[in-house]
Order: structure tokens, then C-alpha cells, then sequence
């Protein structure tokens, strides 16, 4: 999910892009050779396990895990599955911070420190692996402000929005605990889609090779006109740049296409949506969400009581979006019935919310106070259960998807 906010903390002003849904799908199918070293779970082998990840053991169902920092940096991961807390290295107090659904990243304005939360899933379209790690604070990076990061199987990518600069990493020394700087790339929106860079630029939307270079026979600067891009996502059917007057999808093949919004629409600034799913959302002003279908190529405004704060597709069957609105409470909309369901008010309506999302539940929370409440989208808003967390965040995560 990619959904900047603004946080209001006594004394200190924090934003945060909330990304569990940006992470990227590796384009490219596993490898099914077997490769001579130990196997994933530590025995003795002659072959390496497809799907085997040095350091990480193979689950059937996603380990997933809430990773959260508070104000003065502690920073802990919570084991949804065995209800166990684990306390991780301090940072430094942040102010803003995203995810990918493995790495939370925190930044302050000079410095950005990468957090991996030990759980992940990586999506081959036909089978899906489930892994996990022990959880650690990797490491940090020179330079800070409002970030977002997004993932492939081989790269992440961190970009600075007001800086206009992003940075690409090898995601698997990343996973092993190195941060190893791969390219930079000037742009406002840097996602990484398969073996290829799909970069939002003062020029347009580019597609660039790995190391940031034009690639041969793929769209180059000014091919594809994007004024003023902000916010992106990686979904099922193509990289989502958001642009003044809508959006620019980028197919498998490198081919963009032009989405536009109706002529005065307020634009969505961010994207969110459950991990790989096509149909995103975005904030509508006071309006409500837009939701985009990066396949068909089209916009859905669905119009809501009181303006929503946070918003998140599901993308399932029932087509839920799940916001959080200006009184604080969890919004669930069924855009295929038209129906809406609501908490009670659950957070401080004058703190940002953080709003993280599944196939079965949200997470939301905020600063003012050390829960995390688990809704059931599905089951009217039912608020499923509060968890306790050792102190408030102000970023937050979950991690595994």
C-alpha cells in the first residue's frame, strides 16, 4: 500500500506512506533447477528446495507480522499467528515512513533507516512461497523527508518525493542484511517491475533497464506525458504512476497507457491497495476514494458521508474498500452493492491513521495510543480484537503479505 499521511504527534509532525499493497510482483518465473548446497530448513542435501531463500524457512500459509515504531524509536515486530512480541534495535524517532509488505522504511530529514519485518510472500502467478526471517534493523541511508519504497524479487527501490530522487538496492543483500546501492535515478515516483525500472520524472513516465538506463525498443523520456507525478503502485496488470490528470499504466511489455480522470477531478496523490490486486485506491478530495482498474483502464468514484482520511482497496469478490474517515472511524464499502458499514469511532480524529490491509482483515492505529485493532471488512466492520502493543506508533506495518 502507498498512502502518504500527515501525523500530527505533540511537537512533532509525522507523515507516513503506507504501502502494504505496493509490493511489486516478480515478473519472472522460478527457476525449477536444483542448485548444490544445504536445504532451507538447515539439513544436510545435495540440492537446494525451489523457492529456497538463504537464511529464511519455507511456510504454507503467510507468516504475517506487525512491525511498528513509536515516537522515541523503539520498535517491535508482533507475531499475528503466535502472539508473541519481539523488541528489534532502536531508530531514530521517525518522521515518515512506508512499506513494502517486508521492509518498513523510516526516515527523518536527514537520514533513512530500512527496517526488515522477517516475513514475506513472493506471488509466480501459478504457486506462491511463504517466508520467514528473523526481524532486524538493516541499516540506513544518507538523506531523508517523506519517502515511499516498493519491491521486486530483485530490486527495491526508495524514492524521496521532494527530493525527486530515488535510489535502487539489491533486494537480496538487502534480505541478508546489506544495503547495496545498485543506481539512482532522478524522479518522484521509482517503481521497479520485473527486471525493469518504471521512473516518474518532470519529463514523463520513462522505462528504464536496472542500472537506470533507457532500454532498446522501450518508451524513453516525453513517451509518455505525466505532469506533476506523484504516487505509485505495482499491481497484477502493470506499474501505476499517479499524474496531474490521472494516471499512467505501464504494461508487462513496457507499453504505456494514459488513464484520465473526468475533466476537474480532484486527483489521488497516493495508491493503495491489497497486495498484486489490480484495482487500486486513492483519496477523492472530500469526496470519498477513486478506485482505478489498472487492467481495464478505468476510474470509479464511490462518494462517501464524511471524507476519508486513509483508503485501501481489497480487490476481492465483494470489491471492499476500506477507509478511515474524519471522526475516526473504520469505513468499510461494498462497491459491488453499494453497501457501507462502520465502526464506532476507534482513533483520535485528529491523528493520521495507519491503515493496513489483507485478504481477510485491517489493521489501523494510531499515535494516540499503544493498540492496533483488527476489523473484519467482511463481517460488517466487526472489530475482530484490540492488540496491545508496548507503546503508540507512528509508523506502522504489516509485514509477510
Amino acid at each position: 500500500m502507498n498512502q502518504p499521511t500527515t501525523r500530527r504527534a505533540p511537537a512533532r509532525r509525522i507523515t507516513t506512506a503506507a504501502v502494504a499493497a505496493g509490493l511489486a510482483l516478480g515478473l519472472t518465473a522460478c527457476s525449477t533447477e536444483d542448485t548444490a548446497g544445504p536445504s532451507a530448513d538447515g539439513t544436510t542435501a545435495t540440492a537446494k528446495p525451489h523457492g529456497y531463500v538463504e537464511g529464511a524457512s519455507e511456510a504454507q500459509e503467510p507468516q504475517v507480522r506487525l512491525l511498528a515504531v513509536s515516537a522515541d524509536g523503539s520498535t517491535i515486530v508482533h507475531d499475528l499467528i503466535a502472539d508473541e512480541t519481539t523488541e528489534l534495535d532502536d531508530v531514530e524517532a521517525p518522521d515518515h515512513s512506508t512499506t513494502d509488505g517486508r521492509f518498513l522504511v523510516t526516515s527523518t530529514e536527514d537520514r533513512t533507516t530500512i527496517i526488515d519485518g522477517g516475513a514475506w510472500t513472493v506471488d509466480h502467478g501459478d504457486h506462491t512461497h511463504y517466508y520467514a526471517a528473523e526481524p532486524r534493523v538493516v541499516g540506513t541511508i544518507d538523506g531523508g523527508g517523506p519517502v515511499e519504497v516498493h519491491s521486486s524479487e530483485t530490486m527495491t527501490t526508495i524514492t524521496w518525493l521532494e527530493r525527486g530522487e530515488g535510489v535502487v538496492l539489491d533486494r537480496a543483500a538487502l534480505g541478508q542484511g546489506d544495503v547495496q546501492e545498485t543506481a539512482r535515478v532522478d524522479a518522484t515516483v521509482l517503481l521497479p517491475f520485473g527486471e525493469l525500472l518504471v521512473a516518474g520524472t518532470g519529463t514523463g513516465v520513462r522505462v528504464l533497464d536496472a542500472v537506470g538506463q533507457p532500454t532498446d525498443g522501450k518508451p524513453t523520456d516525453g513517451a509518455a506525458a505525466c505532469a506533476d507525478p506523484a504516487g505509485g503502485i505495482v499491481t497484477r496488470a502493470g506499474a501505476v504512476v499517479g499524474c496531474a490528470d490521472g494516471a499512467v499504466v505501464v504494461s508487462e511489455d513496457g507499453e504505456p497507457s494514459t488513464v484520465a480522470l473526468p475533466e476537474g477531478a480532484e486527483r489521488p496523490t497516493a495508491f493503495s491497495a491489497r497486495a498484486g490486486r489490480p484495482t487500486v485506491a486513492g483519496l477523492a478530495g472530500d469526496r470519498g476514494a477513486w478506485l482505478l482498474d489498472s487492467r481495464e483502464g478505468s476510474w470509479r468514484l464511490v462518494e462517501t458521508e464524511r471524507p476519508l482520511r486513509a483508503v485501501s482497496a481489497v480487490d476481492d469478490e465483494d470489491e471492499h474498500v476500506v477507509g478511515i474517515d474524519d471522526q475516526g472511524r473504520v469505513v468499510v464499502l461494498t462497491a459491488s452493492t453499494g453497501a457501507v458499514a462502520t465502526t464506532e469511532p476507534l482513533l483520535d480524529p485528529d491523528e493520521q491513521p495507519l491503515l493496513q490491509l489483507d485478504a481477510q482483515r485491517a489493521y489501523v492505529a494510531d499515535a494516540s495510543g499503544p493498540q492496533v485493532h483488527e476489523v473484519d471488512f467482511a463481517d460488517g466492520a466487526r472489530v475482530a480484537r484490540s492488540i496491545d502493543l508496548t507503546a503508540a506508533p507512528v509508523a506502522f506495518a504489516e509485514v509477510g503479505l
